[in-house]
């Protein structure tokens, strides 16, 4: 009941995110969706959860899916790891998996309720160092009570490498451990045009009104990825330098990129594209944000993705 009480204000959030994604910036979308909608599903998570059973975890993890999409404009059927990676998510499970061992690493270090670490099997000494500091784990006659809590935290306790289990620091664990989960988020540079970054985003995760990513997809309009222009492959690379519909425009946008950097229009046509999706980390954020920004110009004046995506 809790659950399910929880999963009904995160649809109504979520709701509010995608008539919100027009009016503020991408940020505060997620800022929006941390506060005021993912708490809920973090409240009493490690209590409720089933780390084995993908049925459940599936259902939880369609919730942050479904605001991914909120935030992006990025179309359903988007691959979820490219859209977590997209905006910074760590997936719900793996939050989850987070959460239980920064609790679990409290408990055994006499850092909670005594009453708690009462019931936790006592860590043995073992003779062969890569064992050190594990804990037995308990006998469990259900896959219910192997799925509970000090059951299941045990079991991860005892996968990790022995240098994290002998951290004592609880800062220092928590934040090694949400290191190893979360992604480092792809920068859009201060990018404020809703449709623009709609558009660029669903170039960068793969799934956009291009034929090759169309074609990928299965859409049933699509029987080949080839450009009209020429017969190539309309890929990403394909619309921004190659394709015949866009000589004009893409003059314009080489122009421009060799005003802000002379070598730009020079870089092989891989590294381009990818500048000119991701931005180059070696690059000062204004040269980054005017390079963005290009991008989307050059995206909006191509009426390219203009229209529904049947």
């Amino acid at each position: 009941q809790h659950l399910k009480a929880a999963m009904d204000k995160t649809t109504k959030g979520i709701n509010t995110l995608r008539k919100l994604r027009y009016y503020i910036p991408q940020s505060s979308l997620i800022t929006l969706y941390k506060s005021f909608i993912r708490s809920y599903l973090d409240f009493a998570d490690v209590i409720y959860d089933q780390p084995n059973n993908k049925t459940f975890c599936d259902k939880i993890e369609s919730i942050q899916y479904n605001a991914a999409l909120a935030i992006t404009g990025a179309i359903r059927g988007t691959s979820k790891d490219k859209l977590y990676k997209e905006l910074g998510f760590e997936s719900l499970s793996s939050r989850r998996w987070f959460k239980k061992l920064t609790l679990f690493h409290k408990i055994i270090n006499n850092d909670g309720p005594s009453y708690l670490l009462n019931i936790i099997p006592k860590r043995r000494i073992f003779v062969n160092l890569r064992n050190q500091n594990r804990i037995p784990q308990v006998f469990c006659r259900t896959n219910f009570f192997q799925n509970s809590i000090f059951p299941s935290c045990i079991n991860e306790w005892n996968k990790l490498n022995l240098e994290y289990t002998l951290i004592r620091s609880p800062n220092v664990f928590r934040n090694t451990r949400l290191k190893s989960i979360k992604p480092i988020p792809n920068n859009v540079y201060g990018a404020c045009d809703p449709h623009g970054l709609k558009l660029l985003t669903r170039l960068r995760v793969g799934l956009s009104h291009l034929r090759d990513h169309k074609f990928k997809h299965g859409f049933n309009d699509i029987l080949n990825p080839f450009c009209p222009c020429n017969m190539e492959i309309e890929s990403v690379s394909h619309f921004f330098l190659r394709c015949d519909f866009f000589t004009d425009l893409r003059t314009d946008l080489m122009n421009d990129l060799f005003n802000i950097d002379q070598n730009l229009p020079q870089y092989n046509e891989k590294l381009l594209t990818e500048i000119l999706l991701f931005g180059k980390n070696s690059f000062s954020y204004q040269k980054n944000s005017l390079i963005i920004s290009l991008s989307i110009d050059y995206i909006l004046k191509s009426a390219r993705f203009d229209g529904r995506l049947c």
